[in-house]
C-alpha cells in the first residue's frame, strides 16, 4: 500500500512501477484499487479527489531515478482517475474504489506505469496489469491455439486433430475461428476436418478414435 496526503500543496508527486513486459498483447488492462479522502471536510484550496495514470513504453528496463523525467512529457496520459466513493475524516465507512482502465495500441516490448498525485489524500491499495486471450480449444475435429486478440475479433488458424483431415479439392480450407477481445471464442468454427476412413468421432467432435481398417489378402496354392 502506498499513501499520500498533500491537500495543502500544489506540488506534483509521482510513483512509478517496475518495467512490465508486454509479451504478445497490444492491449493491456490496468485494474486499480484505491481509497480517496473527501476534500470538503479538509477545507484545503489545493485538495483534489482525483489522480492521473500515465504510461511510458520502452523496449527494455531502462529507467533510472531521473529517466524518464518526472513530468507529463515523455509519458502518455492514460486517464484522470476519479473516486466513486469518498472517505470522510472520522467516518466509519472504509469503502475502496475499483477502476479498470484499458491501454491500446501498445508497441514497445514493455512499459512503466506512473501515478501522479496533486493535492490528493489517498491510498493506492493494489494494481493488477493483465491482458486477455482465448485459451486452446478443440472443436469440430479441429484444434485452435491460444490466441491473443489485437482487435475486436482476431481470426485464429487451426489444424485438424490427430487422425482427421480436410477433404481434397478446392473447397478444402484450414479450420479457422474468431477470438473476441474479451478472451472468449466467438461463434462456431469454420472447419471441414473429418475423421479419416476407419476412424470414428470420439467425445462428440473433439477427436477421432479407433484403428484404421486393414485388408489382409491370403493366397492359396
Amino acid at each position: 500500500t502506498f499513501q499520500i496526503c498533500t491537500p495543502s500543496s500544489p506540488a506534483s508527486y509521482w510513483l512509478r512501477t517496475r518495467w512490465i513486459p508486454r509479451r504478445a498483447a497490444t492491449t493491456l488492462y490496468v485494474e486499480i484499487r484505491f481509497t480517496m479522502m473527501e476534500c470538503a471536510a479538509m477545507n484545503q484550496r489545493h485538495c483534489k479527489e482525483t489522480f492521473n495514470l500515465y504510461y511510458y513504453q520502452a523496449d527494455s528496463d531502462e529507467a533510472t531515478p531521473t529517466h524518464p523525467a518526472w513530468m507529463e512529457n515523455p509519458y502518455t496520459k492514460a486517464a484522470a482517475v476519479a473516486a466513486d466513493h469518498l472517505l470522510r475524516r472520522g467516518g466509519a465507512e472504509r469503502r475502496s474504489n475499483l477502476k479498470l482502465l484499458r491501454l491500446e495500441g501498445l508497441q514497445g516490448a514493455g512499459l512503466y506505469l506512473a501515478f501522479q498525485s496533486q493535492g490528493a489524500c489517498m491510498a493506492l491499495l493494489a494494481v493488477r496489469v493483465f491482458f486477455r486471450k482465448c485459451p486452446p480449444l478443440r472443436r469440430a475435429f479441429a484444434a485452435f491455439p491460444e490466441t491473443v486478440p489485437h482487435a475486436l475479433v482476431e481470426q485464429a488458424r487451426g489444424v485438424c486433430v490427430e487422425n482427421a483431415v480436410t477433404p481434397p479439392g478446392e473447397l478444402a480450407q484450414p479450420p479457422s475461428m474468431l477470438c473476441g477481445e474479451d478472451g472468449q471464442w466467438v461463434g462456431p468454427p469454420t472447419s471441414s476436418c473429418a475423421c479419416r476412413p476407419g476412424y470414428e468421432a470420439g467425445d462428440g467432435d473433439l477427436r477421432c478414435r479407433g484403428e484404421p481398417f486393414t485388408i489382409r489378402q491370403e493366397f492359396w496354392f
